[in-house]
């Protein structure tokens, strides 16, 4: 375990934003997290799991940043594979590729840990982490208990899980469930998915991926329908959606700046960081989406990434 005061974040985000963290805690082992909720007690600070850093706007916290380093990859099986919280997605790829196993082809491209992923219930192209997840190990930080989650107790929803929801569980590994393919194929699919999101997504600048979930069809207003349906605009991802791309679009907010944070000329569900964008200049201007969408559709956006506010 390693202890380090006043560390600035922003280098550890793909926002490249982030002041502070009073304590940040490198936790290599099992052995260090117990030596961790011993030390913990010692001090009334709240405590923030930090991941891959990738859907993440960070202002600063007074208190306990957390980082481990579980990167397992255990064959369980010949198409069960027991995988660390803290490997990323691309190592994951990489490995199941050799072992010409199929199920993931989808994240190609997509940044991030597999506890990030499980904790979010990342998906694309209709498809999502819990189609894949058997069980997940986690460690509960305020009473120490240790517990196998299976599949129905991971309540798995639409970018969101158990784990989202309650903060004091830390994703230890996950096993997941994989198909045989041929391995051509899964490479061509993978770099298809890669190619996809270059094209499309502004990958040149600093930014935490999309910034908001997109709207289910079925909650949206009669004129925020309406108007999906006249411009074809309606997606399965997995179940009926409006993008939020294309409502941000509509509103003609593409461009929009304030401060050093702008909305993607590319993708308008993404905000960028055009050189030392600051936390209040993507806050505000989250802000500000939400309000011209509200105003307009009468639909609340809800935000993806996580935002941790000054504590």
């Amino acid at each position: 375990m390693t202890i380090e005061k006043n560390k600035i974040i922003a280098p550890l985000t793909n926002f490249k934003i982030g002041k502070e963290a009073l304590y940040f805690i490198t936790l290599e082992n099992l052995e260090d997290v117990y030596n961790f909720l011993e030390l913990k007690e010692k001090f009334n600070l709240p405590i923030f799991i930090l991941g891959g850093g990738t859907n993440l706007l960070f202002d600063k916290f007074y208190g306990f940043v957390i980082k481990t380093k579980f990167k397992t990859f255990e064959v369980l099986e010949e198409n069960i594979i027991k995988i660390g919280a803290n490997l990323l997605v691309s190592e994951v790829l990489e490995e199941l590729c050799k072992l010409e196993l199929s199920g993931f082809e989808w994240t190609g491209g997509l940044p991030g840990e597999i506890g990030g992923a499980i904790r979010g219930n990342a998906g694309c192209f209709g498809k999502e982490i819990k189609d894949l997840v058997l069980e997940v190990e986690a460690l509960n930080l305020k009473t120490g208990e240790r517990k196998i989650f299976k599949e129905g107790e991971i309540n798995f929803d639409y970018r969101n899980s158990f784990f989202k929801k309650n903060k004091d569980w830390l994703i230890l590994n996950g096993i997941f469930r994989f198909t045989k393919r041929d391995k051509e194929k899964i490479i061509r699919e993978i770099e298809e998915k890669i190619n996809y999101r270059r094209e499309r997504h502004p990958l040149e600048y600093p930014n935490a991926g999309s910034i908001f979930k997109n709207v289910s069809f079925e909650l949206a207003s009669k004129k925020l329908k309406d108007l999906a349906l006249e411009k074809n605009k309606i997606k399965n991802d997995p179940f009926p959606i409006i993008p939020t791309a294309f409502i941000i679009s509509e509103l003609g907010l593409k461009g929009l700046k304030i401060g050093q944070a702008q909305i993607s000329e590319k993708h308008a569900n993404f905000i960028i960081n055009l050189g030392g964008a600051t936390f209040e200049d993507v806050y505000n201007l989250i802000d500000y989406i939400k309000k011209k969408v509200e105003d307009e559709f009468e639909v609340r956006l809800e935000e993806e990434i996580e935002i941790v506010k000054s504590y």
